[in-house]
């Protein structure tokens, strides 16, 4: 491999961890072919004169995959693994660890030598993989990607997570990101309208204070993401400012400092001033804010587009049955974030990654049999056509009160124009239909050695600045001084180290 994956792995996984969004096309320089990397790709085309046909992909007996925001055994993982070994003759293997130590058991995997043929990759852990050359370059696989799959998948996804215009892996799904959900039962009550600018912006959230001493006009769970991208939960107030290193008239600089930021600090600061943001804003989880929700004190959450809004309007109407959610379109000033995909790769170890890659990930995004399989899964334990004709999802085995809403991909999210014959829910598509309206693509983080060593100490003392600032210890100018005076050297190294890469 370009660099030795054993010994990187402590800094891999805290690269991963605080990896930087950079909002700017490109990323790390992909990694040089060694004997480790390339292999199986010259053992399969050194005997092809130049001008001779491609051979024909070679069918593998076993694929294996760890993946994590998937069906678990208890629900029917298996019975997926085996309906794919019917339809392809190929065993599938798939390993789920706890999602909470999923990455964990990824980087272990790594370094035992014992690492699957396939592995589920987010945007924050993605590029580190790809940098230490861990992961098979998959380019000039998908720039021969036969038909259907190439004609149907939606290639701005593709493109999204291109490193040096290279892949080293395949979107799993679209990235989405999260809506502002509002009470539209409490906008009827106050005779609001949904807001389209700032201003309307805060005149709802101040009328919602009226309703009550414990009402909170808006939650979240803090006032700076722990990963990107980092101002994901309130764009209402950062607006046009990235608290991130962004590139600026063809040079980074650190958004923190720049004069959009200062607007989006003064802006938090005085909501907060005036009790419209939640006091608990820097301890909440999602989880606390979602139980403020349903508690029915919180009139604005922001959260993830698609089947969230679903999800929480039911339990929110179970706690008050004249409730009602809906998704804000962004407001003027404002647009929502949508996530760099997750990657689906393919690891540089494996032995047969063209097959890997035509039968494990085409397959997958085939708009046909595949993606019904890897999508809703297998008929009559999953799915099944009722007396009706009509496609329909069946309970979950380990939740017989909730239907099965996805086996790998989720059915919402794909990127090809896969003709779905189970309808989604009224609620998940309209949620989908304004994200998609109101968002743009977040750029793929960037790593190094030095990133991964430096980001985690300016963004803590980032995340405390902001703290300070809108709880009113510091007036912003003081805050930033501040922050200048205790990050300075560690901006400076990553701005160097940024622009040394342009």
């Amino acid at each position: 491999m370009k660099r030795n994956l054993v010994t990187k792995l402590a800094t891999l996984s805290m690269a991963a961890v605080v990896a930087t969004s950079m909002v700017a096309c490109g990323g790390p320089k992909p990694p040089k072919a060694t004997d480790a990397t390339t292999a199986p790709n010259e053992s399969a085309t050194a005997s092809q004169a130049p001008d001779a046909p491609a051979a024909e992909v070679a069918k593998p007996t076993k694929i294996t995959a760890m993946m994590t925001t998937i069906m678990t055994k208890e629900n029917g993982l298996d019975d997926v693994c085996a309906e794919y070994k019917n339809k392809t003759g190929i065993e599938l293997q798939i390993t789920k660890p706890d999602h909470t130590q999923f990455y964990e058991k990824v980087n272990l995997s790594f370094a035992s030598g014992d690492v699957a043929n396939v592995i589920e990759l987010g945007s924050t852990y993605y590029p580190n993989y790809a940098t230490y050359g861990a992961l098979w370059d998959m380019t000039d696989a998908w720039e021969k990607s036969t038909e259907p799959v190439k004609s149907i998948v939606d290639e701005s996804y593709v493109d999204a997570i291109r490193i040096g215009g290279k892949l080293y892996g395949f979107p799993m799904q679209k990235g989405n990101g999260t809506v502002t959900y509002v009470r539209q039962d409490w906008m009827d009550e106050l005779g609001l309208k949904a807001p389209t600018d700032y201003n309307e912006f805060l005149d709802m959230l101040r009328a919602f204070k009226t309703k009550g001493a414990n009402i909170i006009p808006i939650t979240a769970a803090g006032l700076y993401n722990s990963e990107n991208p980092y101002d994901m939960y309130l764009r209402e107030f950062y607006q046009d400012a990235r608290p991130d290193f962004v590139l600026k008239d063809g040079k980074y600089v650190d958004g923190m400092l720049e004069p959009e930021m200062v607007a989006a600090l003064e802006r938090m600061r005085q909501a907060y001033s005036e009790g419209l943001i939640d006091k608990e804003i820097v301890t909440n989880k999602t989880s606390t804010c979602r139980d403020k929700l349903f508690a029915n004190l919180a009139g604005c959450f922001n959260y993830w587009a698609g089947y969230w809004n679903k999800t929480l309007e039911e339990n929110l109407v179970a706690a008050v049955p004249t409730a009602k959610l809906t998704p804000l379109p962004g407001i003027k000033e404002a647009k929502y974030i949508e996530r760099v995909p997750t990657a689906m790769v393919i690891t540089s170890a494996s032995q047969d990654p063209e097959g890997i890659f035509k039968y494990f990930i085409e397959y997958s995004h085939d708009g046909g049999e595949g993606q019904m399989l890897f999508t809703h899964g297998v008929e009559g334990e999953h799915w099944k056509v009722d007396e009706n004709g009509k496609t329909v999802a069946l309970p979950f085995k380990e939740t017989p009160d909730k239907l099965v809403e996805k086996t790998l991909y989720s059915p919402e999210l794909s990127i090809t124009n896969f003709d779905d014959p189970i309808v989604l829910d009224e609620r998940v598509a309209n949620s989908l239909e304004v994200f998609k309206a109101n968002s743009q693509m977040d750029a793929i983080p960037k790593t190094s050695d030095v990133i991964a060593a430096t980001l985690p100490e300016i963004n803590t003392i980032k995340s405390e600045t902001i703290n300070k600032i809108v709880f009113g210890e510091y007036t912003v100018e003081e805050g930033l001084k501040q922050y200048q005076a205790k990050a300075g050297e560690f901006i400076d190294t990553m701005l160097n180290e940024l622009n040394s890469q342009l």
